[in-house]
Parts: C-alpha cells; sequence; structure tokens
C-alpha cells in the first residue's frame, strides 16, 4: 500500500494548514462548526475546515526527481488490474469497460451537466508534454472509470465516471485539457487550485482531476468531511473540486500494490472517506484492508486485513464505508453519504434523490418494531431480508434482551412482540435471518415501552372451562384438580394483557376466605391454577394497580361439587381394522366429557390409560396420559403385538368410571435387509479380512437403518457347521465394519439375530480360503569355535510366503536342535519364538563339536521349514 497527500476543503478555492475555525460559505447554518487541524498523525477530519495532511510517496518513487516521457507512456494505469481483480474476485463487470482502451462511455453532449474535467496542467517556462502524453492521460483516465465500474458490479450495479469528453467516431474519449499556469504554481495544492481558478475553472458542476507536471508531491485532493446522505452534500457539486496528481505517480495500478492515484484522488473529491464511516480513520481513509482508499494514514487506527490483497485495485472493502451500489438495508452507508450515489457518476444521483440500486451481493436485513410498545401487551416487529440472486430464506428466529418477551410468531418474517405488564425503560429486539446457503444476518432495534395514566382492565374468571356470571355455579367433580381461570383484557384495547399478576382467593361456606394463588397471566392474557373443592366454595380474582394498569373490578365463581357421570371417546391413527409394523407409531386421541347437575362440561388433568387386548385375552398397557383443559387427550403408542386398543377411566370418588375402544390393530413385523461385502476372498492363514455392510428396516418400503445392533462374522466349512470368527455393533446410519483374522476356509457371511419385532437374516458374502504359508527359516552363530561349556548367541528370523507375497512370521515357535559329530540324529536343545518382526535370539552351550538347526515345525496355516545347518568346532 502506498500512500498520498489529501487535503480536505472547507471554502471553494481556499485551502489552509494548521489548527483554524472557519464558518464555511454556502453550507447550512447546522454545518457551521468550528474546525481542529492537528499535526501529522494527530490531523482531525471530523468536521468542516480546511486540512492539510502530507503522506509518503510510494515506495521506490522519489516524487522529486523528474519522470521521463518514455517512462510514463509505459505504464498501462488501472484498467488491467482493475479488471484481473474483478476476474479473481468472480465479479466481472456487467458492462464491458475500458481495461485496456482510452474509450469511456458517452453520456449525452459530453459537456452538458456534472463532470469530471480532465487537465494536464504545467508551468510556464517548463516543457509542455501535452502532445506526447494526452494519449496516455485518457488511456489513465479511462482506467479510473474501470475502477469504479468493476466496483460497482461488486454490488451488483454499474457505474461511470460522466467525463467532460470527445467523440471519435462511434467511441468517447476524456477530453483533457492542456492548462499552462504561472510558474511557481506547483509550489502547493493552494496556489494550484488559485492559479486554475484565475483562468475559470471553477464551475461547481466540475471535478478538475489535474495531472500536474510536477515533481513537488504524489497525490492530493479536496473534501468535504459532511456525511449527510441527501444529494445536496456538498461533495455533489456543491461547489468546484479539485484534485492534483504530480508526474511521479501518473499511471499507476499494474504492479503489486499499485493502485491507481488518480482513482483515489478522485474518490477523494467524490466525498469519500468521511470519518464517521465504520471503518473511517481521521484523514480520511479507512483502516480495513484491502482497497484503493485504505492505508495506514496516521489517522489513529491501525490497518486490519480484511478483504483478499485483490481488492487494492477496487473501492471499498466490504463495500460499507463510502461506495455501494446496494448498500446493506439499515448499514451506516445506507444512511450517509455513499460517493456511489453522486450526480458525477453515469447510473448515480439525478440530483433528486440517489443512484440507481445496484443488487444485493450479500445477505442483508432491516428490521422495524412498532415502538413504543405498552408493557403486557403486543406490538408489531417485521424483518425484511435483502436476497441475493437465486437465494431464499430458509430459517427466521426472534429473541429478546427481557426474558419476559416472547414472540407471538417466532419464526415468521413478521410477529409480535409482549412483554410483562412490569415492563419498563427499553430493551432491544433481535432477528436472525438465515439463507438457503447457510449464510446469516442478524439485525437488532430497540424495543421501548409506553408509559403515562394507568390503563383500565377487565378480569374474568372461570372453573372446569365454565364462565358462568359474576358470583353464579360453576359444576365440579368432587375432589377432582379443575382449573381455575383469570383471564385479564385490556378495556382500550380489548387485547388481553401479559405478565398481570391475578390474586385468587377461596372461602368454602361460612369459613373465612385464604389466598389460593396469585399466578401471572400468560400471553393470551390468562392466568391459571389448579383447584379441587369438596364442598361448595366461592373463588375470587382481582388484580392490583400498577404503573400501567388500573386495579380491575372483583370477578367471583363458585365451585359446586359432585359426583360426575363419564363419557369417552377415543379413535387411533391408522383407524379400527388397520395394520401396523412393530414398533411403529400409533396415535390414540379422543376427548372427556362430564355431566353434573344437568351441566356438561371438559374436565382438564384427568388420568386415562391406553391397553391392548389380544386374541387371547392378555392385556398390555400401552401408555398413560391426562385430558387437556378442553377435555381432549392424544398419546403415541408403539404396540409389539395385535389386539383391541381401549382407554379406560378408572372410577373416583368425584367421577364414574369409562371405557372406550379405539380400534383393532393388526401388528406385522417389518423385513430386515442385510448387507455385505468382504475386503478379500483368498488370504493367507490369521490374515485380516474386513467385512463391512449395512443392516436397515424395511416397513412396506419405508427403510430406516437399524443402529447399534449386533451382527456376527461365520465361516462355515464344506461339510462343517458355522464357526462365528467375529462380531460388530452397527453405527447410527446401520453401517458396520469387523475387522476378523482367516483362520478357517470355507462360506463367509453375516447374521443378524432376531429381536422383538425384527425378524433374523443373514447373507453370505462367498467362499473364503485362509491359506498355508511357506515359510524359510534363516539363522547365523555369534561363533562357529566354542571354549567347551561357554554360551553362544544362535539368531536370524522367519518369513512366510502366500500369493506371491512375503512377509515376516510373527509369534512362531521354534524348535533348536544339535546333531553331535559322529552322530546322524538330532537333538532339540531348546525353543525359541519369533517377535512382531519374525527374528528370533537364543542362547546355546555347546558341549562338543557337532551341527545346529533351527527348525519350524509343521503348525496350523503353516508349512514347516529349517535353517540350514550351523557348524560348531
Amino acid at each position: 500500500m502506498f500512500v498520498r497527500r489529501v487535503v480536505v476543503s472547507a471554502v471553494s478555492g481556499v485551502v489552509a494548514a494548521g489548527a483554524v475555525a472557519v464558518a464555511v460559505a454556502g453550507l447550512p447554518s447546522e454545518q457551521q462548526k468550528p474546525v481542529r487541524c492537528g499535526t501529522g498523525s494527530q490531523l482531525s477530519w471530523a468536521l468542516p475546515g480546511a486540512c492539510e495532511h502530507v503522506d509518503e510517496p510510494p515506495p521506490g518513487v522519489d516524487v522529486t526527481r523528474p519522470v521521463a516521457t518514455s517512462t510514463l507512456r509505459a505504464r498501462e494505469g488501472a484498467g488491467p488490474a482493475a479488471y484481473e481483480a474483478a476476474e479473481t474476485l468472480g465479479v466481472p463487470a456487467p458492462v464491458a469497460a475500458a481495461a485496456a482502451s482510452p474509450a469511456v462511455p458517452c453520456d449525452g453532449d459530453g459537456t452538458s451537466g456534472y463532470r469530471t474535467q480532465a487537465m494536464y496542467v504545467v508551468e510556464a517556462g517548463r516543457t509542455n508534454r501535452f502532445a506526447s502524453l494526452v494519449g496516455n492521460i485518457r488511456l489513465w483516465a479511462a482506467g479510473v472509470d474501470d475502477v469504479v465500474n468493476r466496483s460497482a458490479a461488486l454490488t451488483g450495479g454499474v457505474r461511470h465516471v460522466r467525463y467532460v469528453t470527445d467523440t471519435d467516431g462511434s467511441t468517447c474519449t476524456a477530453n483533457v485539457l492542456n492548462v499552462t499556469v504561472p510558474a511557481g504554481s506547483m509550489a502547493s495544492f493552494n496556489a494550484t487550485i488559485s492559479a486554475v481558478q484565475a483562468l475559470g475553472y471553477t464551475a461547481a458542476n466540475r471535478k478538475y482531476l489535474m495531472w500536474t507536471d510536477a515533481t513537488v508531491l504524489c497525490g492530493i485532493a479536496s473534501m468535504y468531511p459532511v456525511d449527510t446522505e441527501s444529494q445536496s452534500n456538498p461533495n455533489n457539486g456543491s461547489y468546484a473540486q479539485y484534485a492534483r496528481i504530480d508526474s511521479g505517480c501518473w499511471g499507476f495500478g499494474d504492479g503489486a500494490s499499485q493502485h491507481s492515484v488518480e482513482a483515489h484522488e478522485l474518490l477523494h473529491t467524490l466525498g469519500g472517506v468521511q470519518s464517521t464511516a465504520p471503518h473511517g480513520t481521521r484523514a480520511g481513509h479507512c483502516w480495513d484492508e484491502s482497497d484503493t482508499m485504505c492505508y495506514a494514514d496516521g489517522g489513529g487506527f491501525a490497518m486490519k486485513q480484511i478483504c483478499p490483497p485483490e481488492r487494492e485495485y477496487l473501492l471499498d472493502c466490504n463495500n460499507d464505508d463510502y461506495f455501494s451500489t446496494y448498500p446493506d438495508p439499515g448499514s451506516w452507508l445506507d444512511g450517509h453519504w455513499n460517493a456511489a450515489d453522486s450526480r458525477f457518476l453515469i447510473g448515480g444521483g439525478n440530483g433528486s434523490g440517489g443512484g440507481s440500486a445496484g443488487a444485493p451481493t450479500v445477505l442483508g436485513a432491516t428490521i422495524s418494531v412498532n415502538n413504543p410498545a405498552v408493557p403486557g401487551l403486543g406490538t408489531q416487529a417485521a424483518v425484511t431480508p435483502s436476497l441475493p440472486t437465486g437465494r431464499t430464506v430458509s430459517r427466521v428466529s426472534w429473541a429478546s434482551a427481557r426474558r419476559d418477551c416472547v414472540f407471538t410468531t417466532p419464526t415468521a418474517q413478521q410477529t409480535e412482540v409482549v412483554c410483562d405488564a412490569t415492563a419498563s425503560g427499553s430493551t432491544t429486539v433481535t432477528a436472525t435471518i438465515t439463507d438457503s446457503t447457510g449464510a446469516t444476518k442478524t439485525v437488532t432495534s430497540p424495543l421501548t415501552f409506553a408509559t403515562g395514566s394507568p390503563r383500565a382492565v377487565t378480569v374474568a374468571l372461570s372453573a372446569a372451562g365454565q364462565s358462568p356470571a359474576a358470583g353464579a355455579t360453576a359444576k365440579v367433580c368432587t375432589g377432582t384438580p379443575f382449573p381455575l381461570a383469570a383471564q385479564v383484557i385490556d378495556t382500550a384495547s380489548g387485547r388481553p394483557v401479559k405478565g398481570l399478576a391475578t390474586p385468587l382467593t377461596k372461602q368454602a361456606g361460612t369459613a373465612t376466605a385464604s389466598a389460593a394463588g396469585a399466578p401471572l397471566t400468560g400471553v393470551n392474557g390468562t392466568a391459571t391454577l389448579s383447584a379441587t373443592a369438596t364442598a361448595a366454595t366461592t373463588y375470587t380474582a382481582r388484580t392490583t394497580a400498577g404503573a400501567v394498569y388500573a386495579a380491575a373490578s372483583p370477578a367471583t365463581v363458585v365451585a359446586e361439587p359432585g359426583l360426575c357421570s363419564t363419557t369417552l371417546t377415543a379413535s387411533t391413527d391408522p383407524g379400527d381394522g388397520g395394520s401396523i409394523y412393530t414398533g411403529d407409531p400409533v396415535t390414540l386421541s379422543g376427548a372427556l366429557t362430564a355431566a353434573q347437575g344437568g351441566v356438561t362440561f371438559a374436565p382438564a388433568g384427568i388420568a386415562l390409560t391406553a391397553r391392548l387386548v389380544t386374541a387371547t385375552g392378555a392385556t398390555v398397557t400401552l401408555g398413560t396420559t391426562k385430558t387437556l383443559a378442553d377435555g381432549t387427550f392424544g398419546l403415541a403408542v408403539r404396540p409389539t403385538v395385535s389386539g383391541s386398543v381401549r382407554v379406560t377411566l378408572a372410577a373416583t370418588a368425584g367421577y364414574t368410571a369409562a371405557t372406550a375402544t379405539a380400534g383393532q390393530l393388526t401388528v406385522v413385523d417389518p423385513a430386515t435387509r442385510l448387507t455385505a461385502a468382504a475386503s478379500a476372498t483368498d488370504v493367507g492363514y490369521g490374515q485380516t479380512v474386513r467385512v463391512t455392510g449395512k443392516l436397515t428396516r424395511d416397513a412396506g418400503g419405508t427403510v430406516t437403518p437399524l443402529a447399534t445392533k449386533a451382527v456376527t462374522v461365520l465361516v462355515t466349512p464344506s461339510g462343517g457347521s458355522a464357526v462365528k470368527i467375529g462380531t460388530g455393533k452397527t453405527l447410527t446410519d446401520g453401517t458396520f465394519t469387523v475387522d476378523v483374522p482367516l483362520k478357517l476356509s470355507g462360506t463367509l457371511s453375516v447374521a443378524f439375530a432376531a429381536l422383538t419385532g425384527q425378524p433374523a437374516a443373514t447373507v453370505a458374502i462367498g467362499p473364503v480360503t485362509a491359506g498355508t504359508w511357506t515359510t524359510a527359516v534363516t539363522a547365523t552363530s555369534s561363533t562357529s569355535s566354542y571354549v567347551a561349556g561357554t554360551s553362544a548367541t544362535l539368531s536370524g528370523s522367519v518369513s512366510r510366503t502366500y500369493g506371491g507375497a512375503t512377509s515376516p512370521a510373527p509369534s512362531m515357535r521354534l524348535r533348536v536342535l544339535f546333531t553331535a559329530a559322529g552322530t546322524t540324529t538330532p537333538v532339540q536343545v531348546g525353543t525359541a519364538s519369533t517377535n512382531v518382526s519374525g527374528v528370533f535370539t537364543v542362547r546355546v552351550t555347546p558341549r562338543s563339536a557337532g551341527t545346529w538347526r533351527i527348525e519350524l515345525p509343521t503348525a496350523p496355516g503353516y508349512a514347516s521349514s529349517s535353517s540350514s545347518e550351523l557348524a560348531i568346532s
């Protein structure tokens, strides 16, 4: 990254350095603020004013040395590098751009409107190289346009620099003025601006992009530190603005980390980068590398590598600070000055609004919450996604910083949030959207709570689902729990109130009233308490006055107990006469009603038992459940035998017994599917064979894995019985892997033993051979001549061969044989064993001259062999 010199101009044509306090001509009164300009890295760009920030030139460039015309003509400018960067990032410009051509888009008559004027500027008395370099300046100007357009493509839009243009047939090129200024005009940026203004270049609808044939600095430009979003932003044509690039920095953009200085300075005049941007520095740049405007400018921030190095040639890493044709809705750039909206750009602003929108390239979202909310009542919240092309919303989730806040539809884009009636102050509401690629976007909004005069509420009380007039009777079953429910309604809106305490009292006969509880109302405005009564009992519900709600008038109900007659209904899914597979779920559902004193109601919390009666009369308990507030029930059971399903209610002092037949079910076993394969079928004795396969359950075509089930690997010799050689267990997906040492020839198979409701299965893999190894023994002696009574060491190895492959023979038992001189009969004098590498070592004590030999006897799966004889003297 290299750096350049930049100026922020407060008054057209006036540039100053040092600490100043100015009133800016032409700016709104709210922007007339004092400005502090520090020095070096302490420079503040936060307020309008005239400030100069002097930076170093790019590495290896001495801006004070003249640059030969031939060197300048060899520079390609930014176009090719911008093209390659866009291609690397996979986002080519949607409209053909210059890249390596001086052509720029034609727009209108080439002069009207808000435009950038290219200028070659040279001091009087110096060599004027306009004729030699005008073609290159046009190429470099086209490269700046290419940077802008390919950067717009990153967010799905199109932008071009609207140059003052010349027409060459059917194409346009940037019009380049040949301007001579008085000697000494290049000494400072202020002097240069004054000189070109004296020549009449003061139009507010022009950005003057000057290629100054001087050797003083690298790049410098004017910018207004005003971040307002409006098209009246002073960077958008309120005053003439100027950018100066001296010859040492012309035409860059074609080397490593060498972006276009011309593009950088022009972006300053378009209003980038504001110090208030998320990654803005106090010196008008950014710290989230890589992009054209970011570098360590001494503006108070450490650089961070956020975007890939290829973005160095393009604008705005992550498109969130100063340039985006589709800023993330609700983001900083969505509500502040965005250089992509400049009316100096084709496709940008038109004087009455922002630029033409591009398309989102990353998932974005906006959130809205209807504030303020009345505590206890719902308020609307909505999240609107901005989806890149081809993506869809796969999931939405809502959350609040307050635990008592709930959402009526917590997975919908539009919902209501309801917090307790005691909520005050403010909290936050957060929505997280996940799209079809797995990308997520989280947005947060404040949620505030209204205050004011206490609101009127009403409370209604019911018992066992009955809501008689205040003080009237509700029938209940003696000694049986029933729901006592108090519902609180906000009078003005008619909506239920959440999180409001409802103190309840009870009074049996003439006894003193006592507290029954004070439950909080739920999201439906109802507070529920379980109660029982053995005598007529009066229940009273009320609310107390608080900051938000006034006290409600009490509501009463009399619970009158008695013996209830009951009626029970039940059904199964599948229905009566249906068939299922063993262990498959069957849904039992139905309802219980109770009647007492001519009143029928739905008893809640009543225990029911589900049973199955087989053809032989045996009874199997399937499960238990309880009735809900409306008397209904539901229960999932998994029968393993056929029979009639019944639901029963046992009699109590409060209600009579009841039975309902739910239906006849036929239970059949599913099929067991077993597959298996072996890694090899012909191996040497004891070699490992890997057996793999899968075990599944087939219920009428619905195939599911059988997990954590035991499988057995078997070998059945010809004419013999199966021999178990290994076992294993299936994984969660039903697959299994078993490594077995093969020591038996025959037919290899895998078996699954039957379980309740799951038949046994066996699959034959095929014939396998555990072949006999041929062996070879080698041996050496530590010496061939001994002193009688001393020991010697015999060592060597045993190898085995099968199917053309040879390997060490481990754990082989060997015999040590000695044949005394003058005899022919060997005598075993010791034993030895090979290690895992097939190597053995044994110490012997010779008593006379003779020969030694190491022998491998015949063993299961191994042919015998022996070493050559070792002579001993």
